[in-house]
């Protein structure tokens, strides 16, 4: 099955899976516009929209969502599109602010993903923390393996929003082997006025930490554009350096926003 990936925005790409569609966290509001995450004081700045419009979207046979209760994951125009995809998968708690619009999963529960032409996709969720473990909130967040037959030997891990922590161990021994990662950076913090410490999403350490552990033939980085995002406090040199150092260099697939890039399977 030939694959494919197109960097909308943010954490939202386009994954095709053969004939199957399947859109992850979709952002689609454009302009520039500021958005409260917990109160007034808790926020970020968005200062430039897809490089995808919605309306050349292809018919999307799946929505993950790894979290529909923040904006950056999901904002209006994306929360527009839930009704038109032939189902919109997401986490238990994520179900609560979506209603009967999605399927939750529970840690580790599976669902298939049905292509136009009988294909299959299984979609695992999976753990996530989404900033400290005792932070409000912080466990409301999963990621997603996806699988499918005669496919790639542990599929596409999509990370959501997380940190580094001992659930990307469980995942990496439920699946040895996964085929490509595609982690959510930015490392993440609201300072002021919480401190630079709390922060609520992989930093470049622990990116390359996640990348060994998973055992992962190729690692797209997504969710770290400081161009687009205010909250974003990392920036790329210093991904690549990191990468760099702990070996994976010629792992690391950067994609060019709004362009599909085919997926051939990693050397």
């Amino acid at each position: 099955m030939q694959t494919a990936i197109t960097h909308i925005s943010t954490a939202c790409v386009l994954l095709e899976l053969g004939p199957v569609r399947i859109l992850t966290d979709p952002v689609f509001d454009t302009g520039r516009k500021t958005y409260n995450f917990a109160g007034p004081l808790i926020r970020a700045t968005r200062s430039r929209g897809p490089a995808v419009a919605p309306g050349d979207l292809p018919p999307l046979d799946a929505i993950l969502l790894s979290h529909p209760h923040h904006l950056d994951n999901l904002d209006g125009s994306g929360r527009a599109l839930l009704p038109g995809a032939s189902k919109v998968i997401t986490g238990k708690h994520g179900r609560r602010h979506l209603g009967d619009l999605a399927v939750g999963l529970d840690c580790w529960e599976t669902t298939t993903v049905f292509g136009r032409g009988g294909e299959e996709i299984k979609v695992t969720a999976t753990p996530a923390l989404h900033g400290p473990w005792w932070f409000p909130g912080t466990r409301h967040v999963c990621g997603f393996v996806l699988e499918w037959e005669g496919g790639r030997d542990g599929g596409i891990y999509l990370s959501g929003d997380t940190i580094m922590f001992r659930g990307i161990a469980e995942i990496a021994g439920r699946f040895p082997k996964i085929d490509t990662a595609i982690l959510n950076l930015g490392a993440v913090h609201f300072w002021p006025p919480l401190p630079k410490c709390i922060r609520f999403t992989f930093n470049a350490e622990e990116a390359a930490q996640a990348a060994t552990s998973l055992g992962a033939g190729r690692v797209i980085p997504v969710h770290y554009e400081q161009s687009t995002w205010s909250h974003f406090k990392q920036d790329v040199a210093t991904y690549v350096r990191t990468f760099q150092r702990h070996g994976l260099s010629d792992r690391v697939l950067w994609l060019t926003r709004g362009e599909r890039t085919p997926l051939p399977p990693p050397a």
